[in-house]
């Protein structure tokens, strides 16, 4: 009996530590949510990628309302593209979970969306890291904003909403490069945006995976417990980055994320 309670508190332990690598990455860059948690649950605590990806969203809707409140605060969001790429995510992402679920039901198609699931979640990570490089090789010292169309935004949105509700993966990979190259914010906003429009869709991604039982609840409250110690701290230093920082740390967390789901 001892030793599973020591067990118990040493896997606990474990989980909150993460979690507070989590919230630190989340709250500096916006990446943090599935990106790293997916390697993480299936690296560190074994778990399958479908499960993997329904506890992700889960943990990063309990992460980012912590990261989005503190964002919104600091006024780091962008409420009228934030509008538009939500307009087209939102639905985009309810049905792609739809579907997931239900061909996950199916032992004949579990092994190939697993797949499917894992090499797009690198693919991501790969164009994530390609795009971040660029704008931390071109990045100017005074940012301009862009004019950019509503119907880009929405576009957008669909294109993140369907990539977001098959992977558990765009938060910080796909939302932060749309604002950031696509609608042409600076930096700091589209952190801010992202996390706010993240939260809203791994809350549809996790309701969806948790009705169809592919999440653990237990792990992804102890993991959020930890990242409410995490983004608070994030926020502080944030301010005192550079953009061309930013887009570095980012760029480090996207690489390590990704070799771990080679791993």
């Amino acid at each position: 009996m001892d030793l599973l309670i020591t067990l118990f508190t040493i896997d606990t332990l474990v989980k909150i530590g993460f979690g507070t690598i989590i919230g630190i990455c989340l709250g500096l860059t916006g990446v943090g949510g599935g990106v790293l948690i997916i390697p993480i649950l299936q690296v560190i605590f074994g778990m399958h990628i479908v499960m993997a990806v329904g506890t992700a969203s889960l943990i990063s809707t309990f992460v980012k309302i912590t990261a989005g409140i503190s964002h919104i605060r600091a006024g780091n969001v962008d409420w009228c593209s934030l509008k538009w790429m939500l307009l087209g995510s939102v639905p985009a992402t309810l049905i792609t979970t739809e579907i997931i679920m239900y061909l996950n039901e199916t032992p004949s198609t579990q092994i190939i969306i697993s797949h499917v699931i894992e090499v797009a979640v690198i693919i991501i990570m790969i164009f994530a890291l390609y795009t971040m490089y660029k704008k931390y090789v071109s990045v100017e010292t005074v940012f301009k904003d862009k004019v950019y169309s509503s119907r880009m935004a929405v576009s957008s949105g669909v294109t993140c909403g369907s990539v977001l509700g098959a992977t558990g993966v765009g938060g910080g990979v796909l939302l932060l490069p749309a604002f950031n190259t696509l609608l042409g914010l600076s930096i700091k906003k589209s952190i801010g945006s992202s996390i706010v429009m993240a939260l809203v869709l791994s809350a549809l991604t996790a309701l969806n995976y948790s009705k169809g039982g592919q999440s653990d609840i237990l792990t992804a409250i102890l993991i959020s417990l930890g990242s409410f110690f995490g983004v608070p701290v994030s926020i502080r230093f944030l301010t005192k980055l550079s953009d061309k920082k930013i887009y570095l740390i980012t760029m480090i967390i996207i690489f390590i994320s990704l070799l771990m789901m080679f791993l």
